[in-house]
């Protein structure tokens, strides 16, 4: 049977009530068996930790999103920190800059750093968050040097090939999700077609992007189109390198 991992998926997020784990119930039967949740709010990271402890299946990546910058504060600094001795975090997340809200990208920046720097004391890799800052947090990226340390996921990646080769040579991998599924998506499918397949990892960022988890299969099936490759070939390889990256 195949082996999905689902590296980006909001199984706590407030529109599902509480009922984030009743939502896995086809997954399995698809084949879908990991999952990675990613923080969001302060807030929701003790949320996030109960949800894991319910689901042997469930791995976090807690971390402030950009759009909830101001809320870093030193205490949750300090728990931020904390909580990465939790056995079943395997990432930081999801953290980056996004142009598109009224918080300032200096403040911004400042949290997406500190951020990082928790990351790479923890030894734990990162799920970045970005739009409309894609150069300046490309030129952070290539600052610290942090892919060829700790490594990552540029999640719902919808940017440029020479962008995707650039974060590849950077140590980071490429989150495909269903972006990958419209019927006017251009870049996303060059890079899954062109670039290496141990790049790639699949995701949903269910709620927000798909309406149910099971969707990832249908993302997959996209990439075994472009990739002239079986079904199977696309779990056993994605699977594999979202098992590399997170070391469960």
């Amino acid at each position: 049977m195949t082996n999905w991992c689902d590296t980006h998926i909001h199984l706590d997020a407030p529109e599902l009530n509480g009922r984030g784990l009743d939502f896995l119930s086809e997954a399995p039967q698809c084949g879908i068996n990991r999952f990675v949740v990613p923080g969001v709010r302060v807030s929701g990271w003790d949320g996030m930790v109960s949800l894991a402890k319910s689901s042997k299946n469930v791995y976090l990546a807690p971390g402030l999103h950009p759009v909830y910058a101001d809320q870093w504060t030193p205490e949750a600094e300090q728990q931020l920190q904390k909580l990465t001795g939790q056995s079943k975090v395997v990432a930081i997340g999801e953290i980056g800059l996004d142009g598109t809200v009224g918080l300032s990208l200096q403040q911004q920046e400042m949290v997406l750093r500190a951020q990082l720097q928790v990351a790479l004391d923890a030894g734990l890799p990162v799920l970045l968050h970005v739009r409309q800052a894609t150069g300046q947090l490309l030129a952070i990226l290539r600052e610290l040097e942090i892919g060829k340390s700790i490594g990552g996921i540029w999640h719902g990646f919808s940017a440029s090939l020479p962008v995707a080769q650039e974060l590849i040579e950077l140590g980071f991998k490429i989150g495909v999700g269903p972006i990958l599924l419209r019927d006017n998506a251009r870049k996303l499918p060059e890079a899954v077609t062109v670039l290496p397949a141990s790049a790639f990892v699949l995701e949903t960022d269910f709620p927000d992007m798909a309406e149910k988890p099971e969707i990832l299969v249908r993302v997959a099936e996209k990439v075994a189109e472009l990739w002239a490759a079986s079904l199977d070939d696309v779990a056993r390889i994605t699977t594999e390198n979202a098992r590399q990256l997170f070391d469960f």
